[in-house]
């Protein structure tokens, strides 16, 4: 019963040691220079992302091409509302879903990508939200790569 409970203390003690150094840092994903990201905040809990990326694409087919990139990392339910360039997916992480949400406007000689990931429960991430907005930033790239010009 000892071994148990000293085995049970320590499983709980290193969860607790990995919540706080895996998890997501905001800091990691900088905004580029361009509009200010209308997408709501993050709060101060290290398992959300927000951040604006800018491209030298039209809005509608950056618009396109998020969409297809969220559907290649395995969005689910992504409900596109393509009047305001407006996305908004559902992803699982265990049994745990993030929301992810997408907004596209036209800046400049381009297009502006504003892009919010967040955990709906719990104070972290696990690092889950920022492997994610890599991985649709990787896929948005390839997306625009194959896109008509």
């Amino acid at each position: 019963m000892r071994k148990a409970l000293l085995l049970l203390a320590l499983v709980l003690a290193g969860g607790l040691v990995a919540s706080r150094l895996l998890t997501t840092d905001p800091a990691a994903f900088p905004p580029e220079d361009g509009p200010p990201n209308p997408l709501p905040p993050c709060p101060d809990t290290p398992n959300c992302v927000r951040t604006t990326w800018v491209y030298a694409v039209g809005a509608d087919t950056l618009f396109t091409a998020a969409r297809t990139a969220l559907e290649v990392t395995g969005a689910e339910g992504v409900v596109a509302d393509a009047a305001a360039r407006r996305l908004d997916a559902v992803y699982r992480a265990g049994l745990f879903r993030d929301d992810v949400a997408v907004l596209v406007e036209p800046y400049g000689e381009g297009a502006a990508l504003h892009l919010r990931s967040a955990s709906r429960v719990g104070y972290s991430d696990l690092g889950v939200n920022g492997r994610r907005v890599r991985r649709i930033r990787d896929a948005l790239r390839d997306a625009l790569a194959s896109a008509p010009r």
